[in-house]
C-alpha cells in the first residue's frame, strides 16, 4: 500500500524503518492547532509512532501526540484510511508510553504460559526438557491462543473510553508479541 510521506525513507506500512517498534495499545490524543482527536497507538519507536482513529490531521501538519502527562511533538509524515505515522521532533521513551499498571497480571501469564510449555501442572516441580509435550501441538495451542487475544483486543480497541479506563490492556498486544516469540524457535526447530 502507497501512502504519501514527508521523508523518502517512510513509504509504506511495512518499508524504511528507521528502529525497531514496540507494539502499544493504548489510548491517546493528537492535537493539531486548535483540533484534537482520541487515537489509539499502536505502535512505537523513539523517533515516531504508528495511530489509529478518525479525522487524522493531513501529511506535513504538526502535530502533538498526548497520553496522561506525555507529550510529543512532531510532524504527520503519512496517512492512510484510518491510520498515520508521526514523526517526532526529538526522541521519547518508549518504556514511559507504555501502562503504568502494575505487572504482576503478566507475571501470572508468564508463568502459566512456562507451565504450559514444560508440561508442569500448577505446584509440580520444573522437570528436564525430556518431559516436554510435544512441539507440534505446542505450537498449535499457542498459535490458537495468539489468535484469541487478537481477537479479544480488536474488539476491547474499539472502546476509548474502556481503554483510557483501564491502560491494563494494552498487556494484550505484549502477551501476543511474548507468544510470537515462543512461536518463532518451536517454528525453527
Amino acid at each position: 500500500m502507497q501512502v504519501t510521506s514527508t521523508a523518502s525513507t517512510i513509504v509504506s506500512f511495512d518499508e524504511g524503518r528507521r528502529q525497531p517498534r514496540t507494539h502499544l495499545f493504548v489510548a491517546a490524543a493528537v492535537y493539531s492547532g486548535g483540533d484534537a482527536a482520541r487515537v489509539r497507538i499502536r505502535n512505537m519507536s523513539p523517533s515516531g509512532a504508528l495511530i489509529e482513529g478518525s479525522d487524522l490531521p493531513e501529511p506535513r501538519t504538526a502535530v502533538t501526540l498526548r497520553r496522561g502527562s506525555l507529550a510529543a511533538s512532531g510532524e504527520v509524515a503519512w496517512k492512510a484510511d484510518q491510520k498515520a505515522g508521526i514523526a517526532f521532533c526529538s526522541p521519547v521513551q518508549v518504556a514511559s508510553w507504555m501502562s503504568r499498571q502494575p505487572s504482576s497480571p503478566q507475571e501470572r501469564v508468564d508463568a502459566i504460559v512456562a507451565d504450559f510449555k514444560t508440561g508442569r501442572q500448577k505446584g509440580e516441580q520444573r522437570q528436564g526438557p525430556a518431559d516436554q509435550p510435544g512441539i507440534g501441538s505446542l505450537e498449535s495451542d499457542l498459535r490458537e491462543l495468539r489468535a484469541d487475544l487478537a481477537r479479544l483486543g480488536e474488539k476491547l480497541v474499539n472502546d476509548p473510553v474502556l481503554i483510557a479506563a483501564h491502560p491494563e490492556i494494552q498487556m494484550l498486544d505484549v502477551s501476543i508479541q511474548r507468544i510470537d516469540r515462543m512461536i518463532g524457535p518451536l517454528r525453527d526447530s
